[in-house]
């Protein structure tokens, strides 16, 4: 397998370079912060340039001299997944799920006084900072690997490349799909093993913007690819501003998900229903009824079951509590673990389940910034951060991480996406069924069935 080359025309220009890391769907983006960039020179390196969305004189600098082969009909570039193992999978599967429970509670601490419904893709996430975790060294790193609990590079790389390609395996079923960008200043010289490792192991597609000279329209032309791979869900990732001249490089990562019920609840049997959340009942809900047979397990604490999508690879799995107090919530998500939640898989048996759910809608957005910052990876935020994405001396650090979830809910199945963005800069049985009855604030899921690798995680306090 060929790697892709890129080259950079332009001169570099002396300025200082100040990024933010932002995510919304899935982003990176990055910005470097030494005070003087010597001129670049071209490398054998060659990128593509932006597509010509927005403004014409940001996509006609460069051409694409891609060799790269693995090229499937729909365009679909494969990452090299040549040296993943199904051991190494499941460690990338832990880290993200491990990622998964811990921002979960990061969220869940910094929401708790105003009960605000909780949604987030940690896949999306853990995937976006592997990028930028690829670059980065010393400390940093360091922090970095112990908040998103990364394995080895070895690991880490070839099995993250392995379920890249899982995810976006055609499926009549369902849809689910993952891309993920490496947005650069054109002038720069990137690191070429950097640059090789994000479109070896990660499937990004590198391109030149013009972020110094025209920071809007690029902005713009992200944003645009984003909504494309989220369906629309998620049109505007990075906001007014957040790209600046001194942005050097982001990094994006948008997952979409569009799958039927199995079992599809019938419109007829939705009813207006009370919603007991925490400080009383809620206006009525439109809740669904559905008595099947579904995976399902409980214990003192809570009930579980596990709704499966058409085709049975995926799953939604929903975890109540058997008391409305929140005290119960808050047990449940302060005791919430990795080992619980293989306990609770382990435990489905398939049974008559008079089930209840509400339909919902939800659509969330984080500083995830504070919350890494909060979780241990501050340095990555400082200017002593240490991230090796260009061949010049840049001192670059995150400056923004934005992140967007939204997910849909009805009688039919369900629609998600999220995306997340970097922005790097410089310097700176006989018996009756069970009564399912998701009437009070719930925990969910989305997971792969395949590797119990959580794609969503969310809460409903207020659907």
């Amino acid at each position: 397998m060929k790697n892709n080359q890129y080259c950079y025309l332009k001169k570099a220009r002396g300025n200082r370079i100040i990024g933010a890391l932002a995510i919304s769907s899935l982003l990176l983006v990055v910005s470097g912060c030494d005070s003087t960039i010597k001129e670049s020179k071209p490398t054998d390196t060659v990128t593509n340039t932006a597509p010509n969305l927005d403004n014409p004189s940001l996509s006609d600098k460069n051409k694409n001299n891609s060799d790269y082969k693995a090229v499937s009909k729909d365009g679909f570039i494969a990452a090299d997944d040549g040296a993943s193992t199904p051991d190494g999978i499941e460690k990338v599967t832990t880290a993200n799920n491990q990622f998964a429970i811990a921002m979960y509670q990061q969220i869940n601490e910094q929401t708790e006084q105003a009960d605000d419904n909780v949604f987030f893709s940690p896949y999306s996430l853990s995937t976006a900072m592997a990028m930028l975790y690829a670059a980065a060294e010393g400390e940093t790193k360091a922090q970095i690997q112990k908040t998103f609990y990364y394995p080895s590079m070895d690991i880490l790389n070839p099995n993250s490349a392995a379920l890249y390609n899982q995810f976006n395996k055609p499926n009549p079923d369902y849809k689910l799909a993952t891309v993920n960008d490496l947005w650069m200043q054109q002038g720069l010289t990137p690191d070429k093993s950097y640059v090789d490792t994000v479109q070896r192991y990660y499937g990004s597609q590198v391109t030149n913007l013009d972020f110094e000279g025209n920071p809007n329209p690029s902005r713009l032309i992200i944003n645009k690819k984003i909504a494309q791979h989220t369906n629309q869900l998620i049109p505007e990732l990075l906001p007014k501003g957040s790209i600046k001249p001194i942005t050097v490089a982001v990094l994006t990562n948008a997952v979409y998900f569009k799958g039927d019920w199995q079992m599809p609840f019938n419109v007829q049997s939705t009813s207006e229903q009370p919603f007991y959340n925490y400080v009383g009942t809620s206006p009525n809900i439109k809740m669904m009824r559905l008595q099947e047979d579904f995976g399902y397990s409980e214990d003192k604490q809570v009930q579980v079951v596990q709704l499966p999508y058409k085709g049975d690879d995926l799953s939604m799995l929903v975890v109540l509590p058997k008391s409305k107090d929140k005290a119960a919530m808050q047990q449940l998500v302060n005791e919430l673990s990795v080992d619980k939640i293989k306990q609770w898989n382990k435990d489905l048996v398939t049974q008559e389940v008079n089930l209840h759910l509400p339909k919902f809608k939800l659509k969330e957005r984080y500083d995830m910034k504070g919350l890494l910052s909060d979780m241990g990876m501050s340095i990555a935020f400082e200017d002593k951060a240490t991230f090796k994405l260009f061949d010049q001396p840049l001192s670059t650090k995150i400056d923004e991480v934005y992140h967007q979830a939204v997910v849909i809910v009805d009688e039919k199945g369900t629609e998600a996406a999220a995306a997340t963005g970097i922005v790097v800069s410089t310097e700176s049985a006989s018996a009756p069924p069970p009564v399912f009855k998701a009437d009070h604030p719930f925990m969910f899921m989305i997971k792969d069935n395949k590797t119990d690798a959580i794609l969503f995680l969310g809460q409903v306090n207020k659907p």
